[in-house]
């Protein structure tokens, strides 16, 4: 019996030490497929894969300020964004996981997905007084945001998708299946605003199965990866 206490424990504190996202995640914690990039100088590629892969975290970041605050309002203050935001992005990750990384044209090219809080992230954009509640993008303009998840592979997944959109997201006015395909779900849905307040939405659900990775957000497209837990 004394033994099997001790496995327990022990099996309990290694997968809280090497499990922390597990252990820490929560609704604020979101994750995102990004690209970073660097320069190979003096034929150091280990120093050029560093800086890309902070790179790729500091694009991650950025993405999550594009959701929050509007383009003119991040290029008015991009330099208090940069000099307390971007300066810091390390800080706001989580974790990260490499996708896809080598040489290409010169460049050393990183492909990460990582884990980050935009919690954090809007408190401090809050502290710098960039984040208001005046700018709300075309919130009472309906328009269709074209949804495209890739990795589905129950259907039950997708079913959460959809009565997430169609009942807890603020703003949808209703979901239409445009494809299913054996590994991709797109939907046209009918939102007021745009691609980026959907997704900020989105991507903050706490869903109990399985995680969304932003990929790409344009003014009226949001990819996203799902990847089960």
């Amino acid at each position: 019996m004394k033994s099997s206490f001790y496995y327990i424990l022990f099996a309990a504190l290694f997968f809280f030490v090497f499990h922390p996202l597990c252990a820490f995640s929560s609704p604020d914690t979101i994750g995102i497929e990004t690209e970073g990039t660097c320069v190979v100088s003096g034929g150091d590629r280990a120093l050029a894969r560093d800086h890309a892969i902070n790179d790729s975290m500091r694009r991650a970041v950025q993405r999550v300020v594009d959701m929050l605050i509007s383009a003119d309002v991040a290029v008015e203050n991009f330099d208090v964004i940069d000099g307390n935001i971007y300066s810091k992005s390390e800080s706001y990750i989580q974790d990260y996981r490499i996708l896809k990384e080598g040489m290409e044209d010169g460049l050393y090219r990183v492909k990460v997905k990582v884990s980050l809080s935009a919690g954090d992230i809007k408190n401090d954009l809050g502290m710098l007084g960039v984040l208001t509640d005046e700018w709300q993008p075309k919130e009472y303009i309906t328009m269709i945001v074209v949804v495209m998840v890739s990795g589905i592979k129950e259907h039950s997944d997708f079913k959460t998708i959809r009565e997430t959109l169609e009942t807890d997201i603020k703003g949808v006015d209703a979901v239409r299946l445009r494809r299913m395909g054996s590994d991709v779900v797109v939907m046209d849905v009918d939102v007021q605003g745009d691609a980026t307040g959907l997704a900020s939405k989105l991507i903050v659900k706490d869903f109990k199965d399985f995680s969304l990775y932003v990929t790409d957000v344009t003014p009226d497209i949001i990819k996203l990866n799902l990847v089960k837990e």
